[in-house]
């Protein structure tokens, strides 16, 4: 089994601060999980470094970051991968979180996410999502409630072997949502009821410009 997870950036001393980059890399290479394959991509003009020395490196211009992860999800799978997981440089992540979501990944699901927390700019946590408690994941995305937390998001193969989940980059920032509603039909999804992500709220965010 192999097991990818994907970083994608641009800019990032516009959007990032060091620190929140530094903290989301340690705790994806202290996950409990081993044997993680690294996959990143710098999707604009500006030769700005790897972040991982041991990452398989692209530096391909992209529209947004939703067509650099089209791009670089597909890579890794094509690379071999069976499994791959989202991340955001600007969150971090529970040590158990690959581990645990793999569990269901392996039982068949195409699509697991999980519980989250909000933090601040400087790490405090200021609210708990616990998404199960929402019911129904098909009928919540079905009602545009997105309830699939993109930042703790991993996939299977077989999800991403349907030529239609890609994301769609003319639905930024919503492009997760649309995904996840045209794809649910199709597939399997749950949700992790633990918090696995720490997920931070600041100004320079797609989701907080648009």
């Amino acid at each position: 089994m192999k097991v990818g997870v994907i970083f994608f950036h641009k800019n990032i001393e516009k959007i990032y601060k060091k620190r929140w980059i530094n903290k989301c890399i340690d705790s994806i290479r202290n996950q409990s999980k081993k044997g993680l394959t690294f996959y990143e991509i710098n999707y604009g003009d500006n030769a700005e470094p790897r972040l991982l020395d041991d990452s398989v490196f692209f530096h391909e211009k992209k529209e947004n970051y939703a067509d650099a992860m089209n791009f670089i999800i597909s890579k890794a799978f094509e690379d071999g991968c069976d499994y791959i997981f989202n991340t955001n440089l600007d969150d971090y992540y529970s040590e158990k979180r690959i581990e645990k979501q793999l569990k269901y990944l392996e039982d068949g699901y195409d699509l697991v996410s999980s519980d989250f927390c909000y933090i601040n700019e400087d790490d405090e946590v200021f609210h708990q999502m616990n998404i199960t408690k929402y019911g129904s994941i098909f009928l919540n995305l079905k009602n545009n409630h997105n309830v699939i937390a993109h930042p703790s998001v991993g996939i299977s193969k077989e999800f991403w072997l349907d030529k239609d989940n890609r994301y769609d980059i003319s639905k930024v920032p919503a492009e997760d949502l649309d995904l996840w509603k045209r794809s649910i039909d199709k597939h399997m999804f749950y949700i992790v009821d633990e918090v696995l992500l720490f997920y931070r709220i600041h100004k320079q965010q797609e989701s907080s410009k648009k």
